[in-house]
């Protein structure tokens, strides 16, 4: 029988794909704006595309915020991709700085500019910002698609469970606590890999 998953949607894009992704690893989907919905829900997946701004700001200190909170709290699978996984954690340094949900220690940290892509090779391609395409993950090698301008640098290293390297940055792709899984690339552009990804979240709350 499908396990059904809560796709929330708050106003930061990137619904159907996510949505037929997960209809794809046999999900059955509920997408809700309703925080009453998402706080009663057994599984939550959140997606986001976009930046910390004011937008966060109102769904970290709403009603939103609080069902999330409270779905994480009381044990659920819960899964936040791209923004959804950065806003896990204290803060961002984006436009100025915004709170996150504060769920993981941590905050998020734009990508350096103008440094060489390969430090040993100086005169070579620059890193440009965002980070886009595939990369791989370790320790698996696994190839998934990126799109982001800021990573997560958590507070504690037992949080992450995947890392990627961009230029002179390696960064968390995945992260997981207890419940809580993250993932900075979009599985729902990833292709197969992806979509494996996405079913050991919906057959297990695991990755």
């Amino acid at each position: 029988m499908p396990r059904e998953v809560t796709l929330v949607d708050a106003n930061l894009g990137n619904l159907d794909s996510v949505r037929r992704a997960l209809i794809q690893v046999h999900a059955s989907v509920v997408v809700s704006s309703d925080p009453n919905t998402v706080a009663t829900s057994r599984m939550v997946v959140f997606p986001g595309q976009g930046a910390f701004s004011k937008t966060t700001d109102e769904l970290v200190d709403g009603a939103m915020g609080a069902a999330l909170r409270m779905v994480i709290e009381r044990g659920d699978p819960f899964l936040g991709i791209c923004l959804g996984m950065q806003l896990l954690f204290d803060s961002s340094e984006e436009n100025g700085g915004h709170p996150g949900l504060e769920v993981l220690p941590g905050t998020c940290k734009r990508f350096p500019e103008n440094v060489p892509l390969k430090p040993t090779e100086p005169d070579g391609r620059m890193m440009k910002i965002p980070h886009v395409g595939w990369n791989s993950v370790a320790p698996s090698n696994e190839h998934y698609y990126f799109s982001h301008s800021y990573y997560a640098e958590p507070a504690r290293s037992e949080d992450v469970m995947w890392t990627t390297r961009y230029g002179i940055v390696e960064f968390p792709s995945a992260i997981r606590r207890n419940n809580i899984f993250g993932c900075q690339f979009h599985p729902e552009k990833s292709q197969r890999a992806g979509l494996r990804f996405l079913r050991s979240f919906v057959l297990g709350g695991r990755s």
